[in-house]
């Protein structure tokens, strides 16, 4: 398979960071998502150059693995499902995932039936006069979309699922801790922001690689070469999720890595003032704590800590290395 250099060399060599972020729509997302996870200052091109190839080599590891799974069905195009399996043990993400979607399906039905309102209303007077609100009864039953079922829920071990919202009072208690803390933490973030700086967060908090980009993201991405999908499912959607959480969770690390190098440095020093350094503070609070930008070497002690698996000491009877396969970050 031939290897797909990255999009953006030619362009760090040729323009200044400021022209780059403003021509390159590729890092400007990265940029704004690195400013949500915290990431206030501006990161170089370097920086933002080492966070799309990884990414970047993300995808493409999630995109063969998929093909590797659909080829498994005898499928020659993989599905949501075969994204979804790749990340499974991690149940608060699949249950942030689930949420996604079953949102995003709710946000369809409801655009859908805006625009068969006009059209439809006399009929459905005529309706309700008829049968007694029944039609009402059952709208308001559609509205309660169920959470996506997995093939390997113990739901599908069953032929018939009972009524009722179980699945999703599942659903919501097992994101329930994680969303929580993700909403403590932006709440603590926005805390000392004015008027325009909330409004910038907000813009950014939006950020995708594939909303409204689809073809320049198959184009980035190898999706359609590599691996292909049904253009009815929702594994472009899938696959902007898990980016951006991905850059995110890359660049909360990289910061945390940041921080205790700052404090390491103020101790060898002899400088007091470690209190400064604390979570509820914001990305806009005044500090006495200066730091620069998150740099290259940040970014890689990061992946690297995602890397890392826990595994027990083994002794080796030879010098080779074994080349670890890559994990989702």
């Amino acid at each position: 398979m031939e290897r797909l250099e990255p999009k953006y060399k030619l362009e760090i060599q040729q323009v200044t960071y400021n022209d780059k972020i403003s021509n390159s729509s590729r890092f400007l997302t990265i940029a704004q998502m690195m400013f949500v996870a915290g990431e206030t200052q501006d990161p170089s091109p370097d920086t933002l150059t080492l966070v799309e190839d990884i990414i970047r080599d993300q995808v493409i590891f999630l995109l063969t693995t998929a093909s590797e799974l659909a080829a498994r069905r005898g499928s020659r195009i993989f599905s949501s499902q075969d994204l979804i399996f790749q990340v499974r043990h991690d149940t608060a993400r699949v249950a942030r995932l689930q949420t996604f979607l079953r949102w995003k399906a709710i946000r369809k039905t409801v655009r859908d039936d805006d625009e068969k309102a006009q059209l439809d209303l006399a009929a459905e007077n005529i309706v309700d006069e008829a049968l007694g609100g029944s039609s009402t009864d059952t709208a308001a039953k559609n509205t309660q979309s169920r959470a996506v079922i997995l093939p390997w829920d113990v739901q599908t071990f069953f032929c018939e699922q009972p009524p009722g919202g179980k699945s999703n009072e599942d659903l919501i208690a097992e994101s329930s801790v994680t969303s929580l803390g993700k909403l403590r933490w932006a709440d603590e973030q926005t805390t000392n922001m004015t008027a325009d700086e909330y409004i910038r967060w907000t813009e950014y908090r939006h950020a995708s690689f594939t909303w409204r980009k689809a073809k320049r993201f198959r184009e980035w991405s190898g999706l359609g070469t590599i691996a292909d999908h049904k253009p009815t499912d929702d594994s472009l959607d899938i696959l902007g999720f898990l980016t951006c959480e991905m850059v995110q969770k890359l660049t909360e690390i990289a910061l945390s890595i940041q921080r205790r190098e700052i404090i390491t440095s103020q101790r060898m020093d002899m400088k007091p003032a470690l209190s400064s350094v604390r979570n509820n503070e914001g990305p806009f609070a005044t500090s006495s704590l200066e730091r620069s930008a998150i740099s290259v070497r940040h970014i890689r002690q990061a992946f690297d800590a995602t890397q890392t698996r826990a595994k027990r000491q083994r002794m080796s009877l030879n010098k080779s290395s074994i080349q670890r396969a890559l994990k989702l970050i």
